[in-house]
C-alpha cells in the first residue's frame, strides 16, 4: 500500500465517514494531526493506527488496499 493516504481512503479502510475522522483530528484524538498538503490531509501508517485505536479497532492492519481492515486485538 502506498502512503500517504487521503482522509477518504482511511475512512473507507476503517469503515467510518470522513466527517468522523475529521472530528477526531479537530478534537485532538489523533495526535499529531496528519499534515495538510495542498489542502488535503496526508495520513501515515502511524496516524491510521492511532485513529483505529481511538475508534476501538485496536491496531489496524491496513491490508493490501482492498478496503478490508482487520484488528489485531
Amino acid at each position: 500500500m502506498k502512503f500517504p493516504l487521503s482522509t477518504g481512503q482511511v475512512a473507507q479502510r476503517l469503515g467510518v465517514t470522513e466527517p468522523r475522522l475529521n472530528e477526531l483530528v479537530r478534537k485532538g484524538r489523533v495526535r499529531p494531526a496528519p499534515p495538510v498538503v495542498a489542502g488535503r490531509r496526508c495520513w501515515t501508517p502511524e496516524h491510521v493506527a492511532r485513529a483505529a485505536e481511538v475508534l476501538g479497532q485496536g491496531s489496524a492492519n491496513l491490508g493490501d488496499g482492498d478496503g478490508a481492515v482487520t484488528s489485531t486485538t
